[in-house]
């Protein structure tokens, strides 16, 4: 079965599970509404015709099976839920093989830099982007790793593949991906942003002994209430002050109390998600030992797992939501004084957990990322894992493609370079820019630990820098021209720096004039060349093909080629050596009707 027959499959599964729960859903609506009714009614009619007895009977029947549907129907709502997220990563699946992805809200916008070596030129981040088309993270910290995975992965060969094998596993674990998906997409949006409740977690406590002894109170109230009703010799005065001052203890702790139970409060409703995230992992036997170290983190001998105390806190999370309930919360926190509880209960949770809980989530943010890479492998099982060599300047590859590219529409090509850089020349829309994307968006998964679009892939770990999206910034008063100096200004210096490194560059200094574009262009080719950096350059300029015969240079050409047929004009895309001896601009403006004379 093909990935998209599995995905198209497993859509259809949970499209009929859908179907099931919902109609279940609103049948229990229904026999809610009618035992109500119906209850109502005859304990009204009972009361009437009855005995004192008969009517209580079918009040609490009719109570009973109410009840008991009321908890029925919550269950169905949270299987239904459920499915609904589970039948919209089928369909988020299945818009990531058929080229629907752009329509994905998430696209880590927030995360596009101007001034990063590589992530804004490669599209790493933003609209159309590669976190747009495989983040599966829905938490902040989880979508967080995967930034610092695309952006700043550690360099280390052993950590790079010590993220291929552990990637490699999730690529093989489908149905635990999907449903650590799943929970975080039923995560209100606002709990997903997790620094709120972990840093009061971290906070120490504030509630006094004093608070917490105050507490107890209603249970001497309770006392002298027996003993008034047993007529032991307390006067109906004792209850009624005690009562008083368990009225004055509630109001004059809600200040202090409140603010402490309304920081918890709204993640609520996204605690049982987390939970059952926590136990995903805890419940999920690994082979790779990154991913059980990273388990570790959630269930160790010696502590209670982190689903557990989640548990906890989710029950002291409801108690507190009884505040919610007006006419409950007087009731019960005159007699009870149940904010005390709560706050009481809140804290020593705080203390038992509070170092934990930033480790838990940052647990579940890592699984996250690693989910996210793990997807290429879900859509694309052929892709493979590249070989990472730890020695030398070099990129070897078959059938490499574009990443982003519908394989429909997306043209592969065999690549090899080994410490030297390339002159890439062609017509317009020939490929040249696209092929440097390629390269440079697959160097950036092989480094973040994910599979390549290719048929084999090896390369060298290198510092990636590119200038390839010029733009000017009319507010700071910087031309298109000195944006792209100052970009190659930063791969120069770079550069001298001793660190292996590749850089693509797209057009170099198009904003000049002819003349000056190609002597700039030779003097930063040749000083980089004489740093030992190595790299790609698209360019126009014939001459720097010359670069090529430099014998103390090591420079290679290759070249983009069209085709003329039928009035017509046909790229192949395919990479070739040597440079290219055509050029298209003439004919592409008589095309859109700017007709030149020759």
């Amino acid at each position: 079965m093909s990935a998209g027959e599995l995905f198209l499959s497993r859509y259809n599964r949970y499209q009929n599970l859908e179907k099931r729960y919902g109609k279940s859903f609103d049948r229990i609506s229904n026999l809610r509404l009618g035992v109500f009714l119906l209850g109502t009614a005859l304990t009204v009619l009972s009361s009437f015709l009855g005995t004192t007895a008969m009517t209580s009977a079918v009040f609490l029947f009719s109570l009973g099976v109410f009840l008991a549907l009321a908890s029925r129907h919550i269950k169905v709502e949270r299987e239904l839920r459920t499915v609904r997220a589970m039948l919209e990563i089928q369909r988020r699946y299945l818009s990531r093989m058929n080229g629907e992805w752009i329509s994905f809200e998430d696209c880590g916008r927030e995360f596009m830099d101007g001034k990063h070596p590589y992530t804004y030129d490669l599209d790493i981040f933003g609209p159309k982007s590669l976190f747009q088309w495989i983040a599966s993270a829905k938490t902040d910290v989880g979508r967080c790793r995967l930034k610092t995975l695309l952006a700043s992965p550690s360099p280390n060969p052993d950590s790079i593949k010590m993220r291929q094998h552990a990637v490699r596993e999730l690529g093989a674990k489908l149905e635990f991906c999907q449903k650590l998906e799943c929970q975080g997409l039923l995560i209100d949006k606002a709990a997903r942003e997790t620094n709120g409740l972990i840093s009061y977690a971290e906070e120490p406590g504030v509630f006094p002994q004093g608070l917490r002894l105050i507490r107890f109170f209603p249970l001497v109230t309770m006392l002298a209430l027996i003993l008034y009703l047993l007529r032991w010799g307390v006067p109906i005065q004792v209850p009624a002050v005690l009562l008083a001052i368990q009225l004055l203890f509630s109001l004059l702790g809600y200040k202090k109390i409140s603010p402490d139970l309304s920081r918890v409060y709204p993640f609520q409703k996204s605690l049982a998600a987390f939970r059952n995230m926590f136990l995903l992992v805890e419940s999920e036997p690994f082979a790779d030992d990154h991913l059980s170290t990273l388990k570790s983190g959630l269930c160790s001998p010696t502590e209670p797992a982190a689903s557990t105390c989640m548990k906890r806190l989710e029950l002291i999370s409801d108690a507190i939501d009884l505040r919610y309930n007006p006419i409950f919360y007087f009731l019960f926190n005159i007699f009870l004084l149940w904010d005390f509880h709560c706050a009481a209960y809140l804290e020593s949770w705080k203390t038992q957990n509070g170092n934990r809980i930033r480790a838990w989530f940052e647990t579940i943010g890592a699984f996250e990322a690693l989910g996210s890479l793990a997807v290429i492998s879900h859509i694309h099982p052929e892709w493979v894992f590249p070989e990472i060599q730890d020695q030398g300047m070099k990129i070897q590859a078959r059938a490499l493609g574009h990443p982003l590219i519908h394989p429909e529409k997306r043209v592969d090509n065999d690549f090899a370079i080994d410490n030297c850089s390339g002159i890439i020349t062609g017509s317009n829309m020939s490929g040249k820019s696209t092929f440097l994307r390629a390269i440079g968006m697959n160097l950036v998964l092989a480094y973040s630990g994910a599979a390549v679009c290719a048929r084999q892939f090896s390369c060298s770990i290198m510092d990636l820098f590119t200038s390839m999206v010029i733009r000017d910034d009319l507010i700071g008063g910087i031309s298109t021209f000195y944006a792209e100096l100052t970009r190659i200004n930063m791969i120069l210096k770079h550069s001298g720096q001793g660190h292996p490194m590749f850089y693509l560059i797209d057009e170099i200094f198009r904003g000049t004039n002819s003349l000056d574009r190609i002597a700039g262009a030779r003097v930063v080719l040749r000083e980089l060349s004489r740093r030992g950096a190595i790299g790609l350059i698209s360019t126009h300029d014939f001459e720097l093909c010359d670069l090529e015969k430099d014998k103390q240079l090591e420079f290679r050409n290759y070249h983009f080629e069209e085709q003329y047929v039928k009035g017509g004009i046909n790229f192949d895309y395919k990479l070739r050596p040597g440079r290219c001896t055509t050029s298209n601009a003439r004919y592409l403006m008589k095309m859109v009707g700017i007709d030149i004379p020759e």
